[in-house]
């Protein structure tokens, strides 16, 4: 009798967990987008995101998480209504001194990242924040141009 009551405990709480985890995963996207994409140029990846429509005073982008790593998403200062989110993917020449003045440009590459929802290699998981709730947006078909 105690085996089965646990069994059925572990079943009821798997059923919430899961739930929940994907509870915040939104269908509707939260702006009008264009196809993302994303350019690779030496040791660091551009995320772009073209934007057609947003209500700026209700919905704000905060991060890309994707190819396994997370960036915040920022808009584009040289192109109207695109943001992008950059990501340094590897590691470059270090300069490396007794003097801590000139090793100080040195980029280190982004740790992995957990996604909090589980994502394919060609989708992007799109954060946002709508008024005080933290919610997700799943992108699609992510292509590489050059």
């Amino acid at each position: 009798m105690k085996s089965a009551y646990f069994i059925f405990s572990i079943i009821f709480f798997s059923m919430f967990t899961n739930c929940r985890s994907h509870k915040d995963l939104q269908e509707e996207a939260p702006a009008q987008f264009q196809q993302a994409y994303y350019s690779s140029d030496k040791g660091q990846m551009t995320f772009f995101l073209p934007v057609i429509a947003i209500q700026n005073n209700r919905v704000e982008l905060k991060n890309i998480y994707f190819k396994g790593l997370k960036s915040p998403i920022v808009k584009d200062e040289d192109v109207q209504n695109r943001y992008t989110a950059i990501f340094n993917v590897k590691q470059s020449d270090f300069v490396m001194s007794s003097d801590p003045k000139e090793e100080y440009g040195n980029k280190m590459p982004q740790r992995p990242v957990e996604s909090p929802i589980k994502i394919e290699k060609n989708q992007a998981l799109l954060e946002y924040q709508e008024g005080k709730e933290i919610k997700y947006y799943l992108l699609d078909n992510i292509e590489e141009r050059k």
